[in-house]
C-alpha cells in the first residue's frame, strides 16, 4: 500500500493553484491525472474508510503504526463525503471495477 496520492511537488502546485489560480503545463498534467484516476482512488478511499472503521470497532487501530492526531476527524470528514446519506453501506459499493 502506498502512503500518498500526490508527491510533495504536486501538493505544492495544487495548493498554489487553489490559492492563486496559477497553473502551468505541469499543473495541467496533474489535472489530467486527477481526472483519469479519480474513480479508482475514490473507490480505494471508500474501502480504506470502511476498513479503518472496522479496525476501530474491533479495537485494533492502536498498534505499531502511529496515526496523525487529526486522523479521526479527517476520517469522519472523508466518510461523510464518500458515503451517500440515506443509503445502506454495502461492501459491494467498493469493489474494483
Amino acid at each position: 500500500m502506498r502512503s500518498y496520492i500526490f508527491t510533495d511537488v504536486e501538493r505544492r502546485r495544487l495548493t498554489r493553484w487553489l490559492e492563486t489560480g496559477e497553473e502551468d503545463r505541469e499543473t495541467r498534467r496533474i489535472f489530467v491525472s486527477v481526472r483519469r484516476n479519480l474513480n479508482g482512488i475514490t473507490r480505494d478511499i471508500r474501502l480504506l474508510s470502511l476498513v479503518a472503521r472496522e479496525l476501530r470497532i474491533q479495537g485494533r487501530m492502536a498498534g505499531r503504526a502511529r496515526l496523525p492526531r487529526d486522523f479521526e476527524s479527517t476520517l469522519r470528514h472523508v466518510e461523510s463525503e464518500l458515503i451517500p446519506r440515506g443509503r445502506g453501506r454495502s461492501i459491494s459499493n467498493v469493489s474494483s471495477g
